[in-house]
């Protein structure tokens, strides 16, 4: 393979294991979904390689991980007809249209709340919540204090603050927001060390109730008020404390598989202005990361992935176009890291992470 169109960055423990046993599914304990909204578009061929060829015949149980778009996404992993869940998802998300540039954030939570529910389809949430295999954590945030409000008035100089306070210190965004995660299974596969965290039981009746709340960015979507079986309260976007995750947390035995859209990874939706906040090498000592080449993303129309930006930027059609141009382009990224696999290549392309390297500047200097 001349150039590759995906790297494929891991810690030492993951580089290490991967070396000596090749990539085996069977490696994995848990695969993370980030935030990231129409980002995810560009590997959604690559969730359907995962789905229909990696993960295929899984026996062990697997624990997902998610935040906002990474919530829908691993919401299809758990379900039956998980290719045919994860192509609604695209279908969906990719032909979402509004009435004005601004829509109200009811319009835009009454069209993701559309799409989530054709996802799930008839008897798809309790395949969610009672799955054996594949264990989902859907990660919201509940606000505190103002936060909880959805007048404008009132939340916005909240989140300011939460933002000012977050610049000083990531801690302290406990005081502002409990992280309340909802998972299936008898017990949380996943468990945080940092910020307040709360584990909520999924159950056929709050799994879109969760999934939703895992997305609905402040501002832009309405919360979603008391889901069933957790804390009383406004829950809203995941992102908000874990937009990437910073992959400190404690999981099943095993390495984390992690396809992602950026070589890089930001904690929390605060930090994305703040370069300092980078996830570095040794957080991924145990982690397989996939993502698009800086190569690849170059030769994207506009040079870029999507973004939320393009239903104000661009004209409807313009953005079916470039969004559904995105997904056929992403091909190839899927088709490099199934012939890696495959071909028991990965080893020669793969880019060992070290403890204090940026993954983004390794990736950027790799000949890909």
């Amino acid at each position: 393979m001349k150039r590759s169109n995906c790297v494929l960055l891991a810690g030492k423990s993951a580089a290490d294991r991967i070396r000596a046993e090749g990539l085996r599914q069977e490696q994995f304990s848990t695969l993370v979904g980030a935030s990231g909204g129409p980002k995810w578009l560009v590997i959604s061929q690559l969730d359907r390689v995962l789905i229909g060829e990696f993960f295929k015949g899984r026996s062990r149980p697997i624990v997902t991980l998610g935040s906002s778009i990474g919530s829908f996404r691993n919401l299809c992993y758990a379900m039956e007809d998980s290719l045919g869940a994860l192509e609604r998802l695209e279908y969906g998300y990719i032909n979402q249209t509004y009435a004005s540039a601004k829509p109200a954030p009811a319009e835009i939570t009454a069209a993701a709340e559309k799409i989530l529910k054709e996802v799930l389809r008839r008897g798809g949430a309790r395949e969610v919540a009672e799955n054996r295999l594949w264990h989902s954590h859907f990660v919201t945030v509940r606000g505190r204090g103002l936060l909880a409000s959805e007048r404008r008035a009132l939340l916005a100089p909240a989140l300011l603050a939460s933002m000012l306070a977050n610049a000083l210190s990531r801690d302290s965004l406990s005081c502002f927001w409990d992280r309340v995660v909802f998972h299936s299974g008898s017990a949380a596969g996943v468990r945080f060390d940092k910020l307040r965290t709360i584990n909520a039981a999924l159950s056929e009746e709050n799994v879109c109730d969760a999934v939703l709340a895992s997305g609905s960015i402040p501002l832009v979507m309405a919360g979603v008020q008391n889901p069933r079986g957790a804390p009383a309260g406004n829950y809203r976007d995941g992102g908000i404390t874990d937009y990437h995750f910073d992959l400190r947390f404690k999981h099943p035995e095993g390495l984390v598989f992690y396809p992602h859209f950026f070589p890089f990874l930001v904690p929390g939706w605060f930090d994305k202005s703040l370069p300092w906040r980078r996830v570095r090498g040794d957080a991924m000592e145990n982690t397989l990361l996939v993502a698009p080449s800086p190569a690849f993303v170059a030769r994207l129309p506009y040079g870029k992935i999507p973004d939320r930006n393009d239903f104000y930027q661009l004209g409807t059609d313009e953005r079916l176009k470039y969004w559904n141009t995105v997904v056929d382009m992403g091909r190839r990224v899927a088709d490099d890291f199934y012939e890696l696999w495959q071909t028991g290549a990965v080893a020669d392309h793969l880019i060992e992470v070290g403890r204090d390297e940026s993954p983004h500047k390794l990736s950027q200097v790799a000949a890909i």
